[in-house]
Formats: C-alpha cells, sequence, structure tokens
C-alpha cells in the first residue's frame, strides 16, 4: 500500500517529500473538493505525529488502514467514527506519540469523516 510505504518515508525521514506524498496518496481516495484541505491537514498532522519515529511494517499498515478508513468511508456510524477515532489515538500513543499530539491526530480523523460522509443519521441513533 502506497500510504504505508510514505508513512515509513515520514517517519524516518529518508524521503524530504514523504509528507507531500502522503497527502497526495490519501487525497485521491476523497471525492469531495471540500474535503481535501481536511485531509490535507490530517496528512500533516499525521507526519508531525510520527517524524523521526521507528515504525515497523505491522505499524505503518495499521495506521495506513485508519487513514484509509479515515478518508474514504462513506457510511460509518457515529460509534464507528468514535472507535476509529480512538484506534487512531491509542494506536499513536502505543508508538509513543504525545498524548496531546495523539489527540490531534483523532481529533482530525473526525472532522474528516464529517465531511466525506454521505451516511444520514438513522432514526434509531437518536435516542
Amino acid at each position: 500500500m502506497d500510504v504505508a510505504r510514505d508513512l515509513q518515508n515520514v517517519a524516518t525521514g529518508r524521503d524530504p517529500n514523504g509528507p507531500s506524498d502522503l497527502a497526495d496518496d490519501l487525497r485521491k481516495y476523497t471525492e469531495k473538493p471540500a474535503a481535501r484541505a481536511l485531509v490535507d491537514e490530517l496528512s500533516a498532522r499525521t507526519a508531525k505525529a510520527i517524524s523521526g519515529r521507528e515504525l515497523a511494517e505491522q505499524d505503518a499498515q495499521r495506521l495506513a488502514h485508519n487513514l484509509w478508513v479515515s478518508v474514504y468511508a462513506k457510511d460509518l456510524s457515529e460509534r464507528q467514527i468514535e472507535t476509529l477515532q480512538t484506534d487512531m489515538q491509542a494506536h499513536l500513543v502505543s508508538l509513543g506519540v504525545g498524548e496531546d499530539i495523539a489527540q490531534q491526530v483523532a481529533t482530525q480523523v473526525g472532522e474528516v469523516q464529517s465531511s466525506v460522509t454521505l451516511r444520514p443519521r438513522r432514526w434509531y441513533e437518536l435516542f
């Protein structure tokens, strides 16, 4: 997956274009022009969080999957979005990222999801 490779490049700092490559690869999964700036911000926050960290292949794949779901999933419930945010934050913290920075990334996941979702709120979610 290109996103996982981009994440590893950002983490190691080997490729100075890593953060922009990450943003480009995530942006191609969204069809809404209004969401692109939010996706770019998610990419920037994620790049800042993992920069200079050791990122194993398995961790890169998991982060890439969460980022892809954040950008591409159009029918998540509020509970699923909260779970995605919690998973993203917990995974970043497990990698040694500070709680506040991990929270900023998780918050941006929610912002991106709000902009890309096509799912109307269901009647049973009101209770």
